[in-house]
């Protein structure tokens, strides 16, 4: 800060500190300048330079933020998990409204929902593949028991009432095409 500054261009009523934050002026008549011309206090009064309003000048973050922008960048500072911060600002309902109202904002939830979706769709068939075709296993076992079922029930309902008739050659090779179709689709 020292060469920055020589002694006979620092104030004795701005502190270190400050001139230490106004040494990063890069442009040396600049940098004399603007130590001598604080900036108005926020509260009213008298200027004066603080940490903060140093700070502010040369463009550094601030220990007490008074700007909406400053406000937002301390939140981004403090919260080291983006996500657990935006999930607790969007179950605000006056935050969830003013965010879906932002087309940018709309679209990435939006996005974000479908590639959630996407991710469940493959778990489910990476992870209940194997059960999946089990139940359609089943399901299909059970289709053949109850067409067995209902094969037998017919026949046994209808061969009784046949008994006795007598049959050309033409309905004995029709049954017994009929038979053999049945045959094969047991085996």
């Amino acid at each position: 800060m020292s060469s920055r500054r020589p002694k006979e261009r620092r104030r004795a009523d701005v502190s270190h500190t400050i001139h230490k934050v106004l040494a990063s002026i890069p442009d040396e008549q600049e940098r004399f300048d603007t130590v001598t011309n604080p900036p108005p206090s926020p509260r009213g009064g008298q200027s004066r330079w603080t940490h903060d309003s140093a700070k502010r000048v040369v463009g550094w973050k601030v220990d007490s933020p008074e700007s909406v922008q400053e406000k937002v960048e301390a939140i981004h500072d403090l919260a080291a998990d983006d996500a657990v911060v935006t999930t607790d600002f969007l179950r605000r309902p006056a935050v969830a409204s003013k965010a879906m109202a932002d087309d940018t904002a709309r679209h990435a939830v939006n996005e974000a929902q479908f590639d959630r979706f996407r991710q469940q769709a493959q778990f489910v068939q990476e992870e209940a593949a194997p059960q999946l075709q089990r139940m359609e296993h089943s399901a299909q076992f059970m289709d053949l028991v109850a067409a067995c079922a209902q094969f037998v029930t017919t026949a046994g309902r209808i061969v009784p009432n046949l008994r006795g008739e007598h049959y050309d050659g033409a309905e004995r090779d029709t049954t017994g095409r009929g038979l053999a179709r049945v045959r094969a689709a047991a085996d």
